[in-house]
C-alpha cells in the first residue's frame, strides 16, 4: 500500500471510528440516561433530552476527528504523503482527539444529569 492510499484509507477509517465510538457510547448510556431524564420536570423536557443525547455524543466525536489538521505540519501534500511516520502520528492524534471529545461530552451529560437529579430532589 502506498502512502497516499494509506492516507486515504486511514482517514476514512478514523472517520468511521469516530462515528462508531459516539454511537457505542450512546448505546451504552441511553438506558441509564433515560431513567435520569424521566426524573426531569416538565412535559417535553425528558423527550428533548433523550433525543439530544445521540447528537450530543456523536457530534463531539466527529468534531474531535475533524479537529486534527494535516496542514499544521507546515508541509505540502507531497511532503505529508512522503512520510509514513507522520501519517501514523496524525492517525494517533485523531484517535486521541476523538476519545478526548467523547470524554468531554460524557462529562457534560453527567453535569446535566446531576442538575436534573438535583432539581428532582428539590421538587420533592
Amino acid at each position: 500500500m502506498t502512502n497516499e492510499q494509506y492516507l486515504i484509507v486511514s482517514y476514512f477509517v478514523c472517520a468511521a471510528l469516530s462515528v462508531a465510538a459516539g454511537v457505542l457510547v450512546y448505546l451504552y448510556l441511553r438506558r441509564p440516561f433515560a431513567g435520569v431524564a424521566d426524573a426531569a420536570s416538565g412535559k417535553h423536557l425528558p423527550t428533548i433530552l433523550k433525543r439530544l443525547l445521540p447528537c450530543g455524543l456523536v457530534f463531539p466525536a466527529l468534531l474531535g476527528f475533524l479537529s486534527v489538521s494535516y496542514e499544521s505540519c507546515n508541509s505540502t501534500y507531497s511532503g505529508i504523503v512522503a512520510d509514513r511516520s507522520l501519517l501514523v502520528a496524525k492517525n494517533h492524534e485523531q484517535i486521541s482527539a476523538i476519545l478526548f471529545c467523547i470524554v468531554i461530552a460524557v462529562i457534560f451529560w453527567n453535569l446535566i444529569a446531576i442538575l436534573i437529579l438535583r432539581s428532582a430532589q428539590h421538587g420533592k
